[in-house]
C-alpha cells in the first residue's frame, strides 16, 4: 500500500478489509495511506456502493486536476499575450506621444492637441503601470534613486493635470523649492500621476486639490495628495490597494496597487490618511 501510494499518490484509491478493526489496526492502515477501513465480513452490496463512491470521487479528482492544467495553461497564454500587447502598446503609445509633443511645441497652445496629448500621456501611464506590475510582481524592478528637487516634480506632474481637467478644479502645492528626495523618479511620477490623476476625478466642482511634500519624521519625505471630493467609505477602503479593486462606481483598476507596489520597492509606504473631509493619500519614501 505504501509503494502503490508512492507511485500513484491520489490517483490510486485504496481500501482495506481486515478482521481486526481495532484503532490500532485501524490508525495503521491510514497511516499506511488507506482511504477507507472496512471489517470484515462485508455484506457485497455495501462494498459495491462503497466503490461506486470512491470511482466518482477518483473521476471527480481526475476532472479537477485536467481543469486546473487547462485553466494554468490559459493564465499563461493570457498573461503572455497581455505582457505582448502591453508592450507593443508601450512602444507605440511613446512614439506618438512624443511626436504629439513635437507637434505640440511647434503648433503652440491648441486645445484639440492639449486634450489629445493628455489623454495619450494618460494612456501610456496606464500602459506602463500594467507592464511595470508584472515585473514588480516577479520582482525584475530594482528602483534607481535619484536626487531631484521634489517641488519641479510636483510641479511638472500638476501642469499636466491642470490642462485638460474633467471639472474644473484648483491646485496648490505647499514645498519648500528647495526640499531635497532621493528616489527613482520616473517611478515616483508615475506614483503622483496616478494619485493626482484620481483627486481631479473624485474632486468636486470648482474644488481644490492640494499637493504637499515635506521631510519626514525618518528622514525622507513625506508627499501628501488632498482634494475636497466626497470621503472613502469603509467597505473599499481596506481593499484600496489590492489589484484590480473597485472604486467606488463599481469599476475596477490597478492604479493604487501599482503605487503600492512602487513605494514598497522603495522601502516605503502609501496610505489613505483619515479625515473628516475629502481625501488624504499619503506617501512616505527614505531618505
Amino acid at each position: 500500500m505504501r509503494e502503490l501510494k508512492e507511485l500513484h499518490g491520489s490517483a490510486i484509491w485504496i481500501c482495506v478489509l481486515s478482521g481486526s478493526v481495532d484503532d490500532e489496526t485501524r490508525a495503521a492502515c491510514f497511516d499506511a495511506g488507506a482511504d477507507d477501513v472496512i471489517a470484515k465480513p462485508v455484506q457485497l452490496p455495501e462494498l459495491r456502493h462503497r466503490m461506486l463512491a470512491a470511482s466518482r470521487t477518483q473521476q471527480a479528482y481526475v476532472e479537477s486536476r485536467l481543469a486546473r492544467e487547462r485553466a494554468d495553461r490559459l493564465i499563461a497564454y493570457g498573461g503572455e499575450a497581455a505582457a505582448m500587447l502591453a508592450h507593443d502598446l508601450n512602444n507605440g503609445l511613446a512614439v506618438a506621444l512624443g511626436n504629439l509633443s513635437m507637434l505640440h511645441e511647434e503648433i503652440g497652445n491648441s486645445e484639440m492637441l492639449t486634450t489629445t496629448l493628455h489623454a495619450l500621456r494618460r494612456m501610456s501611464g496606464l500602459v506602463a503601470n500594467f507592464v511595470d506590475i508584472a515585473r514588480f510582481e516577479d520582482a525584475a524592478v530594482r528602483p534607481e534613486a535619484t536626487r531631484c528637487k521634489v517641488y519641479d516634480l510636483i510641479r511638472a506632474v500638476i501642469d499636466v493635470h491642470a490642462v485638460a481637467p474633467r471639472r474644473p478644479v484648483r491646485f496648490s502645492i505647499a514645498c519648500d523649492h528647495e526640499l531635497v528626495g532621493c528616489f527613482d523618479v520616473a517611478l515616483i511620477e508615475r506614483v503622483l500621476h496616478n494619485l493626482v490623476g484620481n483627486a481631479v476625478r473624485y474632486c468636486t466642482a470648482n474644488g481644490t486639490i492640494h499637493v504637499s511634500a515635506a521631510v519626514s519624521d525618518f528622514e525622507g519625505v513625506e508627499l501628501r495628495v488632498t482634494n475636497d471630493g466626497p470621503t472613502v467609505s469603509d467597505e473599499i477602503r481596506d481593499r484600496l490597494f489590492v489589484k484590480y479593486a473597485k472604486d467606488a462606481s463599481g469599476r475596477r483598476g490597478f492604479g493604487l496597487y501599482f503605487c503600492r507596489l512602487a513605494c514598497e520597492a522603495h522601502g516605503g509606504s502609501i496610505a489613505l490618511v483619515p479625515t473628516t473631509s475629502g481625501t488624504t493619500f499619503c506617501v512616505r519614501l527614505p531618505g
